[in-house]
């Protein structure tokens, strides 16, 4: 029988955690603060910040989002890293979230040479992607937040991936590259799929678990789009589903064909699950960068 993969309780579990940890640092006079960024005028982008902003409220943690998608395409880019140094000063704001993917016309790696190191609660500055490589301790570090939210989300349900063959379908900064890595971590061996990759659809018939995180789905994008569908995968497959596309008029599609799949694979995740990982996973980040800014704070005033 497949096992339904469903985050909301443990996001729910999380979240409480949080919230104790957001009390202790009022407690020292400390409040995290988390500053979202919109570069584009996207309702996938808009439906992401919405709920993290509200899962803030409910944590004790301020947040405040800046649309800088207000200004003309082409001073976007110089205005949203003026924004960013702004924010880097700025005392009540401990965590700086640049909202993904960015239009196309803007530099990612540009932008985020910019944020703060500390405050970087995606881990996709330099150096936080340098620690990912590195040597890295979930508990303290800032890790991408989807990526480290689907190895919690696997050890939750106590999936072992050692010994795996998993294709991702995807590899992005944000998702496929640095879950490739933490896979790999865990003794998996994973494979990132892409437009360009020779034999796509036999790797992923192959695979032990498929992650899709393309966002591209058939109903909006046509020939060009993609959807994980039962026929695809091996029988006792685990499949994770992360890439979603919500439209203007409220619509939403997933990279998965959860009827078709939840037919064939071991475990599944439900539509949305991912979601709520990367959300429970931004909040604990943030607190991070908060523990870290207190302990900045307190290392300076025993120096002055």
């Amino acid at each position: 029988m497949t096992v339904i993969i469903d985050a909301k309780p443990l996001f729910i579990k999380i979240r409480e955690e949080v919230k104790a940890e957001v009390s202790k640092l009022k407690e020292r006079g400390i409040t995290p603060g988390l500053a979202a960024i919109l570069s584009e005028d996207d309702p996938t982008s808009k439906l992401y910040v919405s709920k993290k902003v509200k899962d803030c409220a409910k944590c004790g943690i301020y947040s405040e989002v800046w649309e800088i998608y207000r200004y003309p395409p082409e001073e976007r880019e110089n205005e949203l890293i003026n924004l960013i140094s702004y924010l880097n000063l700025r005392h009540d704001v401990t965590g700086i979230l640049v909202q993904l993917p960015l239009p196309s016309y803007i530099d990612v790696y540009r932008v985020f040479d910019h944020v703060s190191v500390a405050k970087d609660v995606d881990g996709l500055t330099p150096t936080n992607k340098g620690k990912q490589y590195s040597r890295y301790d979930p508990s303290k570090d800032l890790l991408p937040c989807t990526a480290i939210g689907i190895v919690e989300l696997l050890d939750h349900y106590r999936i072992n991936v050692d010994g795996m063959f998993v294709t991702i379908i995807g590899r992005s900064d944000l998702v496929g590259k640095p879950l490739l890595k933490l896979l790999l971590d865990r003794n998996a061996t994973p494979v990132c799929l892409h437009t360009h990759t020779r034999n796509a659809l036999s790797l992923i018939a192959e695979a032990d678990m498929v992650v899709s995180a393309v966002g591209r789905p058939p109903e909006l994008y046509g020939g060009e789009g993609f959807k994980l569908r039962g026929e695809m995968i091996k029988e006792g497959a685990v499949v994770v589903n992360v890439g979603l596309k919500r439209t203007d008029t409220g619509l939403v599609y997933y990279d998965v064909d959860f009827d078709s799949v939840v037919e064939r694979a071991s475990f599944v995740t439900k539509n949305e699950t991912v979601g709520y990982m990367t959300r429970a996973r931004l909040l604990k980040n943030t607190v991070i960068a908060t523990r870290e800014f207190a302990r900045s704070l307190e290392e300076r005033s025993l120096t002055t």
